[in-house]
């Protein structure tokens, strides 16, 4: 559980704190003179105890010595400590050492190194010791089993674990709290629910301590045995058992992994019932699942009124904040969170850098850049992905980039970030020159590194460059769960740079294919030309394949070919599949058929039928009916939905539409509704755009007024093809053959 993260790990570090005064003066007083400065036990293992807590190695080293030369160390309470002492500063080698030497070893003795090996990850080790242990004659008690247990869940080795069970039974500490706990977390660790369940009701019911409930519990969470849970905790609450800040917490994660707002609302009323709500593991618990359902207010609320606010519990709310999109209330709370006294960790940062990004500040990026120093942060591969992210998506990347070079030790997360925003922000050479030093560094490129360079050579054509790659591809990419994503990319590369067999070869080469391949592969096809590959592939899809479905976006690509093909009769059996799939309500897969429909004379009034049956239409509909009616003919009724269009409010009209309507005037001869069209045109600045203009001069002249034709030509600010063909066809008309032909020589001399 995130917001457990900080009461669950735990640092090794040297400390820089001073020994106490104590300490120092008895170790100089006994160097001086030994027999006035003797050490007694308590003292020693006080001074141990100490300095292992502080993980001061090097000291505690000198007071070993100085218990040798005190004569203590025949003392095994004393060894057990000084073994503790070389435990906790992560000196196994020495704990071990000294473990061996011991005359006479106690159960607490073999016990000890055998927890110092589980608190070092050493789990193979520390079985291994407990089986000699057990050959030795040492029988463990109460505190070794759980220690044991903890070794082989931790290692998943669950054949020796159900050996120590059995051990444990026949020695009578199956009822023991921590016994019992210990064999649970086993067998849920195994995910043998059952007979964890099983073991839980085997105990009696007055032995059952909360950590066994919260444990069982917790498992039914992970698992998303939901019903179990909340039947376990009702049963909890009937057996008149407590529920502490641990259960509470875990009851707020299951609301937030069911994604159920009554269940949330129904445990947060528990939690102000019992007074846990301005718990910092309960609150942060409730403040996490408030933030992932939704409902920020809540979570920041709780947030406030917290007895202590740490970097979790903040990091899990700006998350929240991030991804509603809401980053201006995330950055108060980080600000409201400084002005309390507290200290962001990396993660709080990292969170506050995406906030930044989201509001498009660079200033207040660049201060809180600046405020690393201040917080003594190095700049490292974590911190530095996020400001260089940040700096990448308000389009800054030449400070992105100064981040990226000043970043200790980039690993390959750090340079998949930078490259990954060099091709969003179109810096293609950065991108593959930072590309190549990866691979020259002998450093892995990452997926998402290698799909986002595979983006710039399709986006640039860059075939040569696309097929190295694949080459890297082959070799380096296994049987993973990214093989079919990098598959995908190699395809659309393939595919933007025209190389359709190539693309082809890979699809082929598949071993699985999703929804995508088919997708971007008929894309690719309709992208040159190869419109009747992509109708077969479509059969071949829809035919053959059971594992895949055909999206909205295949739908509209094999529409599109069925368009270019002049296929009316396989588009309208698209369309019957379309119905019987249920994607008709999809704007753009009307917005499709409508465009199919309209490059038929006689699908015309199916186009129409599609737009009518439209409940709810986008901008993209109403454009592609409008301009369908002119181009078909259908004058009066492209200048009625145009009439429509303007009631509602939901769009501004846009320049497609507009050059439509214009060609609808023109169609008409109706110049006075021209003039009308042509001062809406000036008033919305549409003028500006060159066909815009030329359809204003077409209308103008085939309506008879060749006078403001003209005037709209001389006016426009550049010309092009278009707009010189349609005022020569317009001198033309009006039967000015001497200045069409002008106009003619003067277009040929502007190229």
């Amino acid at each position: 559980m995130t917001f457990l993260r900080r009461h669950s790990s735990v640092t090794l570090r040297t400390t820089t704190t001073p020994l106490s005064l104590l300490l120092r003066r008895r170790l100089r007083n006994f160097s001086a003179t030994p027999e006035s400065g003797k050490l007694d036990v308590p003292e020693c293992v006080s001074l141990l105890q100490h300095l292992g807590d502080t993980r001061a190695l090097n000291p505690g080293r000198s007071l070993h010595s100085v218990v040798v030369k005190a004569g203590l160390d025949r003392e095994v309470f004393v060894q057990n400590n000084v073994m503790r002492f070389y435990s906790l500063c992560g000196d196994l080698a020495s704990a071990r050492f000294l473990f061996d030497e011991m005359r006479e070893r106690s159960l607490v003795s073999w016990t000890g190194m055998i927890s110092s090996y589980v608190s070092n990850g050493q789990y193979e080790l520390a079985l291994r010791l407990y089986a000699l242990m057990c050959r030795t004659g040492v029988r463990p008690n109460e505190f070794g089993f759980p220690v044991a247990l903890k070794a082989c869940r931790l290692a998943r080795d669950f054949t020796m674990g159900m050996l120590i069970h059995a051990q444990l039974l026949k020695c009578g500490f199956e009822s023991d709290g921590f016994c019992s706990t210990s064999v649970l977390g086993l067998y849920i660790e195994r995910g043998d629910l059952r007979t964890s369940r099983m073991m839980f009701d085997s105990i009696p019911l007055g032995e059952r301590s909360e950590a066994l409930w919260n444990t069982l519990l917790d498992n039914y969470v992970q698992n998303n045995y939901i019903e179990e849970a909340i039947q376990l905790f009702y049963q909890m609450m009937q057996c008149d058992v407590q529920p502490n800040h641990l259960t509470y917490a875990i009851l707020a994660k299951l609301a937030t992994d069911t994604l159920d707002v009554g269940l949330a609302r129904l445990f947060h009323g528990q939690i102000v019932k019992v007074g846990l709500e301005n718990d910092v593991i309960v609150g942060g618990a409730v403040v996490d699942s408030y933030s992932k359902l939704g409902f920020l207010d809540d979570a920041l609320g709780i947030f406030q009124n917290l007895e202590e606010k740490d970097n979790v519990v903040c990091c899990t709310l700006l998350a929240g904040f991030h991804q509603s999109g809401d980053a201006e209330k995330g950055l108060n709370c980080y600000i409201s969170f400084l002005a309390e006294g507290n200290k962001p960790d990396i993660y709080t940062l990292a969170s506050v850098f995406s906030l930044c990004s989201n509001v498009n500040s660079a200033a207040l990026g660049k201060q809180l850049h600046c405020s690393l120093v201040k917080y003594g942060f190095k700049l490292d591969s974590f911190l530095g992905s996020a400001i260089i992210e940040m700096y990448g998506g308000m389009g800054m990347v030449s400070e992105a980039y100064k981040c990226f070079l000043d970043v200790n030790s980039r690993n390959e997360i750090c340079f998949s970030v930078m490259i990954s925003n060099l091709v969003h922000n179109h810096y293609c050479q950065m991108a593959l020159d930072l590309f190549y030093e990866v691979k020259s560094r002998g450093l892995a490129p990452s997926h998402s590194m290698i799909s986002a360079i595979l983006r710039l050579c399709g986006d640039l054509q860059l075939f040569k460059e696309g097929r190295s790659i694949h080459c890297h591809v082959v070799k380096n990419v296994g049987d993973d769960d990214y093989r079919m994503y990098l598959e995908n990319a190699l395809i659309d590369m393939y595919a933007k740079c025209g190389a359709i067999d190539y693309a082809k070869l890979v699809f082929g080469e598949m071993q699985m294919h999703n929804e995508f391949s088919w997708t971007v592969l008929m894309s690719g096809c309709n992208e040159v030309g190869w419109y009747q590959e992509t109708l077969r592939m479509f059969c071949d899809l829809v035919c053959t394949s059971t594992s895949v479905k055909p999206s909205q976006f295949t739908l509209v690509n094999v529409l599109q070919a069925c368009t270019q093909t002049e296929a009316l009769v396989t588009g309208k059996q698209i369309h019957g599949y379309i119905l019987k799939v249920g994607f008709e309500s999809h704007l753009f897969i009307r917005s499709a058929l409508i465009n199919m429909y309209s490059a038929f004379k006689s699908g015309i009034q199916d186009a129409f039928i599609v737009f009518s049956s439209m409940i709810k239409r986008d901008l993209v509909s109403w454009s592609t009916t409008i301009t369908a009616c002119t181009q078909n003919g259908h004058y009066d009724q492209a200048l009625k939905l145009f009439s429509e269009f303007l009631i509602s409010p939901e769009y501004l009209v846009d320049d497609s539409i507009l050059s439509s309507c214009l060609s609808a005037c023109a169609g008409l001869s109706a110049l006075e509704l021209g003039i009308l069209f042509h001062a809406c045109i000036i008033r919305t600045g549409f003028m500006s755009h060159v066909h815009v203009a030329s359809s204003t001069i077409d209308m103008y002249s085939k309506c008879g007024s060749l006078e403001n034709a003209c005037k709209v030509f001389d006016e426009m600010e550049c010309h092009n093809l278009v707009s010189y063909t349609t005022m020569v066809s317009g001198y033309a008309r009006h039967g000015q053959g001497r200045e069409a032909f002008a106009l003619f020589n003067k277009m040929r001399e502007a190229g």
